[in-house]
């Protein structure tokens, strides 16, 4: 599949301009295919038949096969999730906390990793450092921020790889690195990177890594997948003990006859149908390739990000540097309220954005299925909104 067949399978495509992939992307015909072909078959056979059951097992290692693929890691390391958030609840949960120990994060965090990081400081006594890093922070300074935080207290460090409200890409080699030097654990949240950027989890030696299925994988709502590393995988108790294993002591592995170790953290059931969906998404975004995806939505954010610096009143208020920056763009616009920002674009022009709080603005994804004919678009259209100010909307919508 190449990004013009991409686009054509996306029927969100056809009448509107969709750059809210970072919220949740839209599925292309072959992932919606697939979902369908599963669940029509479990009505037929009956989804705990022995046939339904085996497809749903079969379904299973099929995904995580694809995951590890996509992550460059290897099947054992990874178990499927219901999105980001499960994923990075799961490590920073499973971790055994004692008074005293802190948590390195940031304050321009998700609530995925900030409200978990409140919850440490209440429940356990965990002391959390909250670096201040700017939204358009060079890489030198985010560095030096997150190293200089850490001390031999410190137990995990936290971030996300690319910050959701600005599109800040932190350098997370140097981070990992940074962490494993003052012999701390890492974790990375990779809602904004999974299917956006080409990941190698194995040359990033990290520690830990959760991604979205539904966002730039374009796979569905209620899909994700955790990264464990091997050498940490006893490290974590399981928030919830299930049936997938009776002694949480213990590793799936260790039984005759194997199985994933990660199932032990298995918080609830997964929809064989979303699963096998995952899967497809994951397929078509490696058959494009990784490398070519990444350089693709990364040129159309610089091609926005360089537009809105020729309009009056707009301000990026994330990363303008190459190396800092992603598909992911934020803008500010004088006179607008975000929300009210995000309402007139769709309602004047069929342009579907989100609005974030911090730092106040409205984010902007540039997809694989995006194009450069819409960037300009989109560039002209805030260009009216810019000059003509809240007005507008109340116009449009007489």
């Amino acid at each position: 599949m190449a990004f013009p067949e991409l686009r054509a399978s996306i029927a969100a495509t056809r009448d509107s301009i969709y750059m809210n992939t970072g919220f949740t992307g839209p599925s292309p015909e072959p992932v919606v295919r697939r979902v369908r072909a599963v669940l029509e078959n479990e009505s037929s056979v009956g989804p705990a038949s022995v046939e339904g059951l085996a497809q749903s097992r079969r379904i299973a290692e099929e995904a995580r096969e694809a995951l590890a693929a996509l992550l460059k890691a290897d099947p054992d390391e990874v178990t499927i999730t219901h999105g980001t958030t499960e994923g990075l609840h799961v490590v920073i949960y499973g971790l055994d906390w004692q008074p005293g120990d802190e948590f390195v994060t940031c304050t321009l965090e998700h609530p995925a990793l900030a409200t978990p990081a409140a919850v440490l400081e209440e429940r356990y006594g965990v002391a959390v450092r909250r670096v201040d890093i700017a939204p358009n922070a060079g890489s030198a300074e985010a560095i030096e921020a997150i190293a200089s935080a850490i001390t031999p207290r410190t137990k995990l460090v936290a971030l996300s790889h690319v910050q959701f409200s600005c599109g800040l890409k932190l350098p997370a080699k140097q981070l990992v690195d940074a962490a494993h030097r003052a012999g701390t654990l890492i974790a990375l949240d990779g809602a904004q990177t999974g299917g956006q950027l080409a990941l190698d989890l194995h040359a990033l030696d990290v520690d830990f890594y959760s991604i979205s299925g539904q966002k730039w994988c374009l796979g569905p709502q209620g899909t994700g997948a955790l990264y464990v590393k091997r050498d940490h995988q006893r490290l974590l108790a399981p928030i919830f003990t299930t049936h997938a294993i009776a002694d949480s002591r213990a590793l799936p592995g260790d039984a005759p006859g194997g199985g994933n170790p990660l199932m032990r953290f298995r918080i609830a059931s997964q929809s064989p149908a979303l699963t096998a969906g995952l899967a497809e998404a994951v397929r078509l975004l490696t058959a494009l390739g990784l490398e070519e995806v990444e350089a693709y939505t990364r040129g159309l954010g610089a091609r926005l990000r360089a537009g809105f610096s020729t309009i009056p009143g707009c301000t990026v208020t994330g990363p303008m540097e190459e190396e800092a920056a992603c598909g992911l763009t934020a803008v500010a616009v004088e006179g607008w309220e975000p929300r009210d920002l995000v309402d007139a674009l769709w309602e004047r022009y069929r342009i579907a954005v989100r609005a974030v709080a911090h730092p106040p603005a409205i984010r902007f994804s540039t997809g694989a299925f995006n194009t450069e004919e819409e960037v300009d678009r989109v560039l002209e259209a805030m260009r009216v909104l810019a000059s003509s100010g809240p007005a507008a909307r109340s116009q449009a919508t007489a």
